[in-house]
């Protein structure tokens, strides 16, 4: 699978904002503006399209689920895979 990817947000600044939840919008490139929606319980995670993605989910990094994907990096920044259609 390949995937184009958007950061999304840091864990350590969201963190900072003491909320549990909030919407991102951003363009993403080809796919126009969404929203991406960021929760903090026991882990981080984002629900984009309806599709909830758990930041580390059983320690798969990046975790990946029904052409999507979440990617936390050494620096805390977490992006949202989005899995490009095979052209084959």
């Amino acid at each position: 699978m390949i995937f184009t990817w958007f950061k999304i947000f840091n864990t350590d600044e969201f963190d900072a904002l003491g909320l549990v939840s909030r919407t991102y919008t951003y363009v993403l490139g080809d796919l126009g503006q969404k929203d991406i929606l960021v929760t903090k319980g026991v882990t981080h995670g984002i629900t984009y399209e309806g599709v909830f993605l758990s930041v580390l989910m059983t320690d798969l990094n990046p975790y990946v689920l029904d052409g999507f994907a979440v990617y936390k990096d050494a620096d805390k920044n977490v992006y949202l895979g989005i899995e490009v259609p095979d052209e084959n």
